[in-house]
């Protein structure tokens, strides 16, 4: 028994909440019905008025018995069938709401043969135009509410006319005449405060539901994704995997046929690769254009046709200047690989020619740059020789410039070089004002001279004893502090019998090892050539001066 009545119970609560929730649903449903009401009843009214009155009117033309009378009733017959007519469009229209507004204005119209030319972008405008029919559909709906509340104005305004005119009317016939056009005006009322409902009933339906901004803005993201995201997902990757299939597949080749290893930068293996190329990207572009029609995107189907069709288009005009870039990558320009090149006047070996070249400068830090194709059509190169240098120093090596600056290269790059000088001094130079100084690099090997003189009492083993003892005496010194790998020869040589002294050359050849010390060497020669005159008993002259007394 007690369970019987908590089932009993349970199903009591159950249908109690149901109905609490049926309820508010129904209430407002039948709100609804009742709004839906007043602009039908507004309708039939008229309706029926007219459909009397064309009953009356036939009436009357029967019993007419002049051809002109029934041809004015044939006329009021028209003009209030033509006015039922429209009332019960309208009363339909009110019935079917904003489905009957969208059904009517489905329709398929098949192409003529002048619209076969716009076929191809019919998608595209398809698209844009079920993405603003909402918009347009309601601003035409308030338009026309606009228009009817505007021509029920008028009719109000004429009617209230025609009621001061009656009022003050006295002729029969006047006031007969002025029945007729009130029956007239009245109904023209009618139809205005029909078209008035019906388009204040599509409005309200089109805004009841209408999301807000970011409802709207959210779900049009989803469903792209869902739809059109997808299928640009789908393109994308068979784009790509058709793309690195294809060049895989002919990397393959590349890395088992002969040609290709006989001579990787031969004309074959370069019209291979063109090929290749083009296959991969026309493999591609099918991928996309085929994930598109399995998948029925006619609108991203179109924008690829377009688009391929004005590269095409384009291509007419712009592929020609290019056939002789594409002359020069197929290494047959006046510019070829590993020849040598002068660029930004610098001497550079060209690496690769593609649609960016490659310099390179192996001597250079940085010495690597990326030419586009263009820059490059107006460049002449030439065989390379392997003695010539491609720079005139190399990092660490010591030199000197015309302008006496004296030092060691710490960097130098396309752009700059940089001279560590003694004490720590840095001295920067722009690579081309580097160049044009002339600089002369130490550290392979060089020579010093330096000119001394003796008095001109040694005159006589001026050119036999006195070179020999010199060249002795500089060697050991300069044995003895640098060792001898590093003095490759030391020469004495009679030079001038000048105006005071006996002049001598002396030619010091080192080894680039000892660069550092350029000025310390031409200090230390000068030293021992003072101490051997000193050791020996040489005078060492000075400048003399002859002064001559003019004559009175």
């Amino acid at each position: 028994m007690r369970g019987l009545l908590l089932s009993a119970w349970f199903c009591f609560s159950a249908v109690l909440v149901i109905a609490q929730e049926t309820l508010p649903a129904v209430e407002n449903q039948s709100s609804v019905v009742e709004k839906s009401l007043e602009p039908l009843q507004t309708i039939v009214e008229p309706l029926s008025t007219a459909i009397s009155q064309v009953e009356k009117l036939r009436a009357d033309y029967a019993a007419a018995s002049t051809a002109d009378i029934k041809q004015e009733i044939q006329l009021r017959i028209d003009s209030e069938r033509e006015r039922a007519v429209q009332l019960r469009e309208n009363f339909r229209s009110i019935l079917g709401g904003s489905e009957a507004a969208e059904y009517e204005g489905t329709s398929f119209e098949s192409a003529t043969v002048q619209e076969q030319i716009t076929e191809l972008v019919q998608p595209i405008l398809s698209e844009i135009r079920e993405a603003t029919s909402a918009p347009r559909e309601l601003d035409a709906l308030r338009k026309a509410l606009a228009s009817a509340m505007e021509r029920k104005r008028k009719t109000d305004t004429v009617l209230d006319r025609i009621d001061r005119l009656k009022a003050a009317a006295t002729d029969p016939t006047l006031i007969a005449e002025l029945d007729s056009a009130r029956r007239l005006w009245v109904g023209r009322r009618s139809e205005a405060g029909s078209q008035i409902a019906v388009a204040s009933v599509q409005i309200e339906d089109r805004t009841r539901d209408q999301r807000s901004v970011w409802e709207k803005l959210s779900s049009g993201l989803a469903n792209f994704f869902r739809s059109r995201g997808m299928n640009l997902l789908f393109a994308i990757l068979a784009a790509g995997l058709g793309f690195y299939l294809t060049r895989k597949v002919y990397s393959w080749i590349r890395h088992v046929s002969p040609v290709h290893k006989k001579n990787n930068g031969n004309f074959t293996g370069r019209i291979s690769d063109m090929i290749a190329m083009a296959v991969a990207c026309f493999i591609a572009i099918g991928g996309i254009i085929l994930v598109f029609y399995v998948r029925g995107d006619w609108l991203l189907l179109t924008l690829v046709v377009i688009f391929l069709i004005g590269v095409a288009w384009a291509g007419k005009t712009a592929i020609p200047p290019y056939l002789e870039q594409i002359k020069m990558i197929l290494n047959l320009g006046c510019v070829r690989e590993d020849e040598r090149i002068i660029y930004a006047g610098l001497p550079w070996r060209v690496k690769k020619l593609g649609f960016y070249t490659t310099f390179v400068n192996p001597s250079l830090l940085g010495g690597e740059l990326r030419i586009p194709i263009r820059n490059v059509m107006e460049m002449v190169s030439r065989p390379m020789e392997a003695k010539e240098p491609w720079f005139p120093s190399e990092a660490d090596d010591w030199v000197m410039l015309s302008d006496e600056t004296y030092g060691k290269i710490i960097v130098q790059s396309p752009d700059q070089v940089v001279i560590l000088r003694l004490g720590g001094a840095k001295k920067t130079f722009p690579t081309q004002d580097y160049l044009e100084l002339a600089p002369l690099n130490l550290s392979h090997g060089f020579r010093i001279t330096i000119k001394f003189g003796i008095d001109y009492r040694h005159q006589a083993t001026c050119t036999t004893e006195i070179p020999e003892i010199f060249e002795q005496a500089l060697l050991m010194a300069l044995i003895h502090d640098h060792g001898r790998d590093a003095i490759r020869s030391i020469k004495v040589e009679f030079a001038a019998a000048s105006a005071s002294s006996l002049d001598y050359e002396i030619l010091a050849d080192f080894d680039g090892s000892l660069a550092q010390r350029y000025n310390p060497l031409k200090r230390k020669i000068n030293c021992v050539c003072v101490d051997t005159c000193n050791e020996h008993g040489w005078n060492i002259p000075f400048t003399q001066i002859t002064i001559h007394q003019a004559e009175t």
